[in-house]
């Protein structure tokens, strides 16, 4: 789902005006799998912070926050309700038997950062769901969402400033060419596999484990 140019620019003031919350929201929207155009919102915040009007880092911050506080509701679901539910009702919104078991797959076989690159990945607003259902600790699946959503959202948000002015154009390469997303989905996963493979994150993952 893409705006148009016209749309895109008559929301600008609104942006404006709501600022930091604003990016909160729409990433908030996007986390809870609702057909909605994150991606065009990231373009957009980015251009606004090329005008000076909002900080770009901020920005980045609080778009990932808000993305990462919407997995709540697809996690209690999955705790809550359990694997039966899941598999029962998940076709209804678009989550199939055929990718509930690749997902489960998945975890089965990298276990919690799979929450982190699976971000990334055709499962990204399922996988909550799976760590649900493995009872994993709040404090872990927050910072899994976090780490998987925030090169995403920085690249986006980055392309947006660096176009600055030319939004316009960026919006229409981004409605007729796939290959943007294409681009971004796999910046985002080499800097995930990075982060991963890092010892910080490795140290991490260890003390998240025993806590």
């Amino acid at each position: 789902m893409h705006f148009g140019e016209f749309e895109f620019a008559k929301i600008i003031p609104w942006a404006a005006q709501w600022g930091y919350l604003g990016a909160a929201g729409a990433l908030f929207v996007e986390g809870l799998s609702i057909p909605f155009p994150g991606g065009t919102f990231l373009l957009l915040y980015g251009f606004l912070a090329s005008q000076g009007k909002i900080s770009l880092p901020l920005a980045i911050f609080c778009a990932s926050i808000g993305y990462t506080l919407a997995g709540t509701f697809p996690y209690l679901v999955g705790k809550i309700g359990g694997r039966p539910l899941i598999l029962n009702y998940g076709p209804y919104i678009g989550f199939s038997h055929k990718y509930f078991k690749s997902t489960e797959r998945w975890f089965h076989k990298f276990g919690n950062p799979t929450v982190a690159f699976g971000r990334l990945l055709f499962f990204r607003n399922y996988i909550s769901y799976f760590a649900g259902i493995a009872k994993m600790p709040t404090f872990s699946f927050y910072f899994y969402t976090w780490i998987g959503i925030l090169p995403w959202v920085a690249f986006m948000t980055i392309l947006g400033y660096l176009l600055g002015n030319n939004w316009s154009y960026a919006l229409r390469l981004a409605e007729r060419y796939s290959w943007v997303g294409v681009v971004a989905l796999v910046v985002a996963v080499i800097c995930v596999y990075l982060l991963i493979k890092s010892r910080i994150f490795q140290k991490a993952n260890k003390w998240l484990g025993d806590a």
